[in-house]
């Protein structure tokens, strides 16, 4: 008896030293984030009149349009569904947004943000949605210049020795952190704040920038530290061949096509000519396929010598779906004891969805555009996966050893009892890290097409549902319709129209 109670306190000491690390230690993170996908899926069941700054009506006003229009399928949608000016009688928050909040606190703070950003943002809570991304901003610059946090890191790395990678504070991934940036500039766009979105446009292309400077050197570290603990990662290229498979043609994580064509349309609105080329160039670099890029390209290099021609520019940024979430398999370490056996992240081609696009139809229902893949986020999550790999497998193979030896030590003191304590709270312990925003689309898509001045129907198609909205177009302005399908839901709203200098 004397030895089992031993062996559970040196348990619960294990316990107190990760447990506050990390909300995903002993609950896997997309367990926890089917409840607020699952919330976006359903129609919120009444309309909230907005407080004046606080939301965007256009939100919730297509979010009717587009669910009604969904088709029986949707039932259970439209059904609960109010007008849009309905007396609002419930203004509660849900209980999935109250969960993100109290969450934010948790060494995985930032990826709570994130998702709080996000859900907010797709709700109609444009402020709340400002608020949630700006935190997670706050949270990189820390991140990225404070001492401190370099010094907690170290120290959840310790305790993940003895755990699980989920004890590590979660550091958001460049991919993430650009599309942060690129949803905070919708923020301001859908305000009418033409330069806080510019601020944000900017801020997208740096991180981007920045993120292929230190990437180099984060992979040449993590080799470098393999080599110094006598570890060849080389030896488990084998397992990893579905990530591989996951990731295809990606050349690196942070190279974001759809943001850097946000951006371009934003500047060329704006008759920033060089910078939209820029940013049009940069997407086909990464798409050097795509006619519609080279058309963009051509028609922002005519402009800048004057050639201009009449007719407004819409554009559709959509969204389709949610990115899929890490899976985890046991990979076998070899130690000096023999081998061992760690829960291990990775992305299984199986479980990614296909692609479907939105069609754009006149009220003729003749088609105007059909948009095109400009970002494949399971492909960029799998490639960020796959460039964190030498790192992880360094720390995984020293988990490796550290947890053998506890478990020695265990039958060494207190024999068979603390022994089998010990391998019971490793069965327990060894979860693979599957924390990721899980509220990000699978796929980024956009298309573009001319109208002439004026208000036009336009009738969106996609598998989720169909959305018919009424739309201004503006001589030589920009008219932005941004849509995101989440299962059994299409979720548009139109964005105010850009034009003039700046």
């Amino acid at each position: 008896m004397d030895g089992i109670r031993k062996g559970c306190l040196a348990l619960a000491c294990m316990a107190l030293l990760s447990g506050c690390a990390s909300n995903s230690m002993f609950v896997s993170y997309p367990s926890q984030a089917a409840k607020w996908k699952a919330e976006l899926s359903r129609a919120p069941a009444v309309t909230v009149a907005p407080e004046a700054g606080t939301s965007d009506p256009d939100t919730v006003d297509h979010e009717d349009e587009a669910a009604e229009s969904a088709g029986p399928d949707n039932d259970q949608n439209t059904a609960s569904l109010k007008p849009a000016n309905a007396t609002p009688t419930d203004t509660r928050v849900s209980p999935v947004i109250s969960k993100l909040e109290s969450a934010t606190s948790s060494a995985d703070g930032v990826l709570y943000l994130q998702e709080l950003g996000r859900v907010s943002q797709l709700q109609g809570q444009r402020e709340a949605s400002r608020n949630a991304f700006a935190g997670a901003v706050a949270a990189y610059d820390a991140e990225d210049n404070s001492a401190r946090i370099q010094v907690s890191s170290l120290a959840a790395t310790g305790s993940a020795m003895l755990t699980n990678d989920n004890a590590r504070a979660y550091i958001a991934p460049d991919y993430e952190r650009i599309f942060t940036r690129a949803y905070q500039a919708l923020n301001y766009w859908a305000a009418d704040d033409a330069s806080g979105a510019a601020v944000e446009l900017r801020a997208a292309a740096l991180e981007q920038q920045v993120a292929a400077n230190k990437r180099d050197k984060e992979i040449a570290k993590a080799e470098e530290e393999a080599e110094e603990n006598d570890i060849d990662v080389s030896q488990f290229d084998g397992y990893f061949e579905g990530l591989n498979a996951v990731a295809g043609d990606v050349k690196s994580s942070f190279q974001n096509a759809w943001t850097f064509y946000l951006s371009a349309l934003f500047w060329e609105a704006h008759r920033e000519y060089n910078d939209a080329l820029v940013d049009y160039k940069k997407a086909l670099e990464i798409h050097p396929e795509s006619t519609m890029l080279k058309e963009d390209v051509e028609r922002v290099s005519a402009a800048m010598n004057g050639q201009r021609v009449d007719g407004g520019l819409v554009a559709v940024i959509y969204e389709q779906g949610f990115v899929q979430p890490r899976a985890e398999f046991s990979l076998p370490i070899p130690t000096i004891h023999g081998y061992f056996s760690v829960a291990f992240p990775t992305y299984s081609l199986e479980d990614k969805p296909r692609p479907d696009s939105l069609r754009v139809l006149d009220t003729g229902m003749q088609p105007l555009g059909e948009t095109q893949v400009m970002a494949d986020v399971g492909a960029l999550a799998a490639k960020d996966l796959k460039e964190r790999m030498p790192g992880m497998l360094v720390r995984q193979t020293l988990r490796a050893t550290t947890k053998y030896n506890l478990q020695k030590q265990a039958n060494d003191n207190y024999g068979v009892l603390g022994a089998f304590a010990t391998q019971i709270y490793n069965l327990v312990s060894e979860q693979a890290d599957r924390r990721s925003w899980l509220t990000l689309p699978a796929y980024a898509q956009a298309t573009r097409f001319s109208l002439p001045q004026g208000e036009h129907t336009l009738l969106l198609s996609t598998p989720q549902g169909d959305a018919t909205l009424t739309v201004p177009v503006v001589n030589r302005g920009l008219t932005v319709i941004h849509a995101v399908a989440v299962p059994g839901r299409l979720i548009t709203r139109v964005l105010p129209v850009q034009e003039g200098p700046l």
